[in-house]
């Protein structure tokens, strides 16, 4: 085992120690990745953050046990790192069944369970309310679509329209995206990487509904309304709301899907 980390070498000699297992590989991901992540003998997940990250990871999966998500086997007392089963299969890029897709993230995100604790938006980082997450959200999305979107008003006004409606306080993933997805012969075989959000879970559903390419290009309005049991008026805000934001990360990130997000987009707005 030659591992160059001191602080990866001792972890990684504790984990296969708690479990019994001798080593056979490990390898650490770089694509896409915010934390320090290993994967050991190609079953077991190391990942390595701050303790706030890895403490919201942990209540999330805690308060929302799925065959779909992430299975915790040990977490540092000291929120330092965690241990995961690693699920097999290729970051979903591409939808390729959009209905298992759809029937996948609306029964995940139907079954989260309402949480009573202060504040909304990411865990440990609180705001006051709902309102004020969307509206840093949309703030800071702002500053890369000048050139797309000049004029956010009409985001923003959706915000308001938002605050009409109330709802349960859910502790969501926060993340809920197919860059997240974990797909196996082409279909949903799992969720990773949350980013708690403690707020609506209408948010995840339309997130991971815009969050790719391949599924804005073949879903209508109308079909996003008639998957959902709330007002058309609520969704339609929560969605230019998600979309907004979905369309400051396409230009970072995948750039050449801009003009069928902007096609989306116009066809929301009119």
């Amino acid at each position: 085992m030659n591992i160059d980390n001191k602080i990866d070498k001792n972890i990684i000699e504790f984990v296969l120690k708690l479990l019994n297992a001798p080593y056979e590989s490990h390898k650490y991901f770089t694509d896409g990745v915010s934390s320090h992540v290993i994967l050991l003998n190609n079953k077991y997940l190391i990942k390595r953050s701050t303790p706030y990250a890895i403490k919201a990871e942990i209540k999330f999966l805690n308060l929302n046990p799925s065959p779909k998500m992430q299975k915790i086997i040990y977490f540092d007392p000291a929120y330092r790192f965690a241990v995961y089963e690693f699920i097999q299969g290729d970051i979903m890029k591409q939808v390729d069944d959009i209905d298992d897709f759809l029937e996948n993230i609306l029964y995940i995100t139907k079954n989260y369970k309402t949480i009573e604790y202060y504040g909304f938006g990411y865990l440990y980082e609180e705001k006051a309310s709902w309102s004020e997450f969307l509206i840093d959200e949309i703030t800071d999305s702002s500053k890369n679509l000048a050139t797309y979107i000049p004029d956010n008003s009409i985001v923003l006004e959706q915000v308001k329209i938002l605050e009409n409606y109330k709802f349960d306080k859910k502790l969501i993933h926060g993340d809920f995206g197919t860059h997240n997805f974990i797909k196996v012969n082409g279909k949903f075989a799992g969720v990773i990487d949350p980013m708690p959000v403690l707020g609506d879970s209408l948010y995840d559903t339309l997130f991971a509904i815009v969050s790719n390419a391949s599924v804005i290009k073949n879903i209508s309005l109308d079909k996003i309304y008639s998957l959902l049991s709330e007002p058309h008026e609520k969704i339609k805000a929560m969605l230019i709301v998600v979309i907004y934001c979905r369309i400051a990360r396409c230009l970072k990130y995948h750039k050449q899907d801009i003009n069928i997000y902007m096609d989306f987009w116009n066809r929301l707005i009119l």
